[in-house]
């Protein structure tokens, strides 16, 4: 099987009884059972669900371009051969949100996610290509990483590499994995609210009589009793007794029948673990109108920049030869999680033309707008002037 083929096996998962022995199961355990715990299994919790995939839709969504540094101007480098690569499509059968995409959910899954750098003869790089988790394993060799995949071994320079947190500094940490005994809890606490619905939301309880029953009648009487009643279908439905029998319930703390405080709080935690603010994974118990667009901001710096470096500092170091390396670079825009709102951005701009740092049609650019005439040039106020040059005017004036 060739390189491509391969690569593209990445939409074809390999079955779990073929992966690394590392990706082995975690079992966490629960109400009497035990929850699997698995990159795979952790995707059915809405909460790490929602998380992975807004942070991974986040990124996906940022424009990124290749640029070029002249004397501390940053143009774009349209004349790159990366150009639209890295701005259109980074392969033969993926757009660049949906390369993204792969990306993030690979490192907030996995802790890591592998990309092929195909080259010319050149060369130059001609595609990005994501590999598969589990195809990858990295070796040492006299202070040199290699990456072995089923078509041999590459040398640190093809492949880019992007990783969580990591301990040796070389393989990132499943986030998953490090936090299974959260996300098992949280699963756990789901499953038990299922069985308790399931089970029609009542409280179990006993069946007595004075009268003597054997075996057979007794199993008789508990399999019709549950076929009827323990349904959320039985439920609120007059029971019928035989035989002499009473049904007595077995009482129960109400506080115990109630699941939302313990949902909220398991969504707390994944939040925690993927730097999620709740109310982005649709948590507003303790949101207001007021803080909401404070923690939007707080979304950008604490949860999607440290993604966004590494993710360019990979590219950057790979990507580019020595003598490109400082002088031509990729970079995301974030200016669109930053505008806020009207009256904050207006208030900006505002300030920005009157101390000429900015022009029109810089603004209108920011904007989504076109161009007007004249609208390059700078403006400053003329009001202002520096304290001796207010001392000197009032001397000439008196």
């Amino acid at each position: 099987m060739g390189l491509i083929e391969s690569i593209r096996s990445v939409f074809n998962p390999i079955k779990k009884d073929q992966r690394h022995e590392q990706r082995q199961l975690n079992v966490v355990p629960a109400y009497g059972g035990a929850v699997v715990v698995d990159s795979d299994k952790a995707l059915t919790f809405t909460a790490v669900w929602s998380a992975i995939k807004l942070l991974s839709e986040a990124v996906s969504s940022l424009p990124m371009g290749v640029f070029t540094d002249d004397d501390g101007n940053k143009y774009p480098d349209t004349s790159n051969p990366l150009y639209n690569i890295i701005k259109y499509k980074p392969n033969n059968y993926q757009s660049r949100s949906t390369f993204l995409e792969k990306i993030m959910m690979d490192i907030l899954t996995n802790g890591n996610s592998y990309v092929f750098i195909e080259r010319n003869g050149a060369g130059k790089v001609t595609q990005l290509l994501p590999l598969n988790f589990d195809d990858v394993t990295i070796t040492t060799k006299d202070g040199y990483l290699f990456y072995e995949t089923k078509n041999g071994f590459f040398d640190s320079s093809d492949i880019l590499h992007f990783k969580t947190l990591s301990q040796d500094g070389i393989v990132g940490l499943s986030p998953i994995d490090q936090c299974k005994n959260a996300i098992g809890w949280g699963m756990a606490v789901e499953e038990f609210g299922n069985t308790f619905f399931k089970n029609g939301a009542k409280l179990s309880g006993v069946l007595q009589t004075d009268r003597a029953l054997s075996e057979t009648a007794i199993d008789r009487l508990r399999n019709s009793f549950n076929n009827v009643y323990s349904s959320l279908s039985g439920a609120n439905q007059t029971a019928i007794l035989e035989e002499g029998l009473t049904f007595k319930p077995v009482s129960i703390n109400p506080d115990q029948a109630q699941f939302l405080s313990s949902r909220t709080f398991s969504i707390e935690e994944v939040g925690r673990i993927f730097r999620v603010a709740p109310h982005l994974l649709y948590d507003l118990s303790k949101s207001s109108f007021n803080n909401v667009e404070m923690q939007s901001q707080e979304f950008l710096t604490f949860s999607l920049l440290p993604y966004l470096v590494k993710i360019e500092q990979e590219m950057n170091l790979k990507l580019f030869t020595s003598n490109e390396l400082g002088k031509t670079f990729i970079e995301f825009n974030v200016n669109g999680l930053l505008r806020g709102n009207v009256k904050d951005r207006s208030d900006y701009y505002r300030t920005m033309i009157n101390i000429g740092a900015m022009s029109i049609n810089e603004v209108r650019r920011k904007e989504n707008m076109n161009k007007i005439e004249d609208g390059d040039k700078h403006f400053m106020q003329m009001n202002m002037t520096t304290i001796e040059k207010i001392g000197e005017d009032a001397a000439a004036d008196s």
